[in-house]
């Protein structure tokens, strides 16, 4: 091989991981901005993971592609000098991994603590029961239910930049709450309920759909969560009839 043919031979290891860094940066990119607290807590980990993941696919590729280029056999027939090991060389690439393990769960574990726990006072307090082929929102403390079947959907109203507390369940089969802004998604089981909560940042209104396929019409089950200010929330309720949940 000739220097020129072998200098552009090792320039392009190096091009390829930045290829592949830019690759693994930009599929990264592709989530959608969180538009609630929770959601931005989830989004900050999984960015870590990615950052990692590159930084430690830069690196092993990065060795491979250097070793690959920088010792090829190049006509000889002579076996290289062997080695035996290097006791201080496996403790390190085998202490690095197990802290970046470690680290990692730490991390998950902290996010976790800031998305399950639950607020003494909500700005609302809102049950969500999944039916086939439709959503029930009830506000029990106002006695307010908000049903629809099919497309569009019903539409649930809730305060911006406060806590709201869900009660989700289902009445039939096992259907899904999911708000992709959101970044969460949790199912809704028949015969147990799954309490969780959320935080709106700004006013707008947000689309959802059931992400467990229950059935036949699954695909039209969509909804939407409308966040509003705090007046507006409080006119919107007292502006609705008064009826029971189903």
């Amino acid at each position: 091989m000739s220097p020129s043919a072998r200098r552009s031979s090792r320039a392009a290891g190096p091009a390829i991981v930045a290829a592949g860094s830019i690759g693994a940066v930009t599929v990264a990119g592709c989530l959608p901005a969180a538009a609630t607290a929770e959601g931005r807590a989830i989004s900050e980990l999984y960015l870590g993971f990615i950052a990692i993941a590159v930084a430690i696919a830069g690196v092993v590729f990065g060795l491979v592609t250097y070793a690959i280029l920088r010792h090829r056999a190049g006509g000889r027939t002579d076996l290289p000098v062997q080695t035996r090991g290097n006791l201080k060389l496996e403790a390190v690439w085998t202490g690095i991994p197990v802290l970046i393990v470690v680290g990692l769960f730490v991390a998950t574990l902290a996010v976790l603590a800031r998305i399950e726990p639950r607020a003494t006072q909500p700005g609302a307090e809102l049950r969500v029961e999944a039916f086939r082929w439709g959503w029930s929102f009830s506000y029990p403390a106002a006695g307010v239910t908000v049903t629809g079947v099919g497309l569009p959907g019903p539409e649930a109203v809730v305060p911006v930049g406060q806590p709201i507390h869900l009660t989700v369940a289902a009445q039939d089969v096992i259907h899904s709450f999911y708000v992709p802004v959101f970044l969460f998604k949790r199912d809704a089981v028949p015969g147990r309920e799954t309490l969780f909560e959320f935080t709106v940042d700004a006013p707008g209104t947000y689309r959802g759909q059931c992400a467990e396929f229950c059935g036949i019409y699954h695909s039209r089950m969509p909804f939407s969560i409308r966040a509003v200010s705090q007046a507006e929330f409080e006119a919107w309720l007292a502006a609705q009839p008064r009826s029971p949940a189903p």
